[in-house]
């Protein structure tokens, strides 16, 4: 079967347009690690949109999967940067309590 007899992937284009977005939301360009995944989505998915212009729609979808995972990646390397910052200050303040508490 060659790669240009699988149809366009639409539904692919669309999740990884929104993974990519949902990257962006949740904050991935201000850590680094998750800055490093989200370019890599958005470089894949423009090789994918390259490779669906060409009509080769089976390494497309391949691509876009890849964006999708690498942008979902970012979120979460995100989110767990946030929360490992919020439980540092979290602990902060309580040792300032015990601190207080202690005088």
């Amino acid at each position: 079967m060659a790669c240009g007899s699988a149809p366009r992937p639409e539904a692919r284009m669309a999740s990884s347009e929104g993974a990519i977005r949902g990257a962006q939301e949740a904050g991935a360009q201000t850590v680094p690690s998750a800055t490093l995944y989200l370019k890599l989505a958005e470089e894949e998915r423009e090789a994918a949109l390259a490779l669906v212009k060409d009509d080769k729609n089976h390494r497309a979808a391949y691509m876009l999967a890849r964006s999708e995972a690498d942008a979902e990646l970012a979120v979460a390397l995100a989110r767990a940067a946030r929360a490992q910052a919020e439980a540092a200050k979290a602990a902060e303040q309580v040792q300032d309590l015990k601190t207080k508490a202690g005088k």
